[in-house]
């Protein structure tokens, strides 16, 4: 016979189980290609992981993607940030190789290819894909089988226009990351660029997701520039 005293405590266990269920579940954002255990697997380390200069917190994801065949990027590892991430914390994402016995799909990167980082703002809601990242030159800078990478990675929820050559919109050189915003991108012009030339639009298919002129920047549009997040994006 239950006392009440036992029925409490396993009805409080299983709310328990539920709310950290649930939470896991709301956490998880990115889905890595397989959901069994990873072939041939390569351990990612991270002991840095900054968005917008301050660390990762709790909820974030740190994952990691390869490109297909067909040109699409796939998942091939994740780690959520389970408690604080300080500058003494290492996180760990195991990324599987493709295996060759499933020949009909790529399900998991490819050797030698481009180890490819996103974040996921919990807090946002936002999947960041600007991300830079260092390399430790001893180990591994790119997709091994049993592979070892060690990595510091930053990353910015905008890129920022720099004006570093001239006005062109769609000069590489004139952004910070050296990549022409899509319609993923936050776009930031700030009031005193790098160089000393603010954007000029004269093309018909500029596009960001949103854009932010700072006090005294300067933006002109003589062509198209098309402002939201429709879809994926088609640069």
């Amino acid at each position: 016979m239950l006392t009440m005293k036992k029925t409490f405590t396993i009805i409080w266990f299983t709310l328990l189980l539920m709310i950290l269920t649930i939470n896991v579940s709301q956490a998880q954002h990115f889905q890595v290609i397989i959901t069994g255990n990873p072939y041939n697997p390569m351990s990612i380390i991270m002991n840095s992981a900054l968005l917008d200069g301050a660390l990762l917190q709790v909820g974030d994801e740190i994952a990691v993607f390869d490109v297909n065949g067909s040109g699409q990027e796939i998942c091939v590892g994740q780690v959520t940030i389970i408690s604080e991430f300080t500058s003494d914390t290492n996180y760990i994402v195991t990324a599987t190789a493709d295996d060759p016995s499933t020949t009909n799909v790529q399900d998991g990167f490819i050797t030698g290819n481009e180890i490819i980082f996103r974040f996921w703002d919990s807090d946002e809601n936002t999947e960041i894909i600007l991300i830079s990242s260092t390399f430790d030159p001893t180990l591994d800078d790119d997709y091994q089988s049993f592979g070892t990478a060690l990595a510091e990675l930053d990353g910015y929820s905008y890129e920022t226009w720099t004006g570093a050559v001239d006005t062109a919109w769609n000069n590489v050189s004139n952004w910070n990351f050296e990549r022409i915003p899509n319609r993923l991108f936050d776009i930031l012009i700030p009031s005193s660029p790098t160089g000393s030339y603010f954007p000029s639009i004269s093309v018909l298919d500029a596009k960001c997701k949103n854009i932010t002129v700072e006090n005294n920047a300067a933006l002109k549009i003589h062509g198209k520039l098309t402002l939201g997040y429709t879809g994926p994006p088609t640069n």
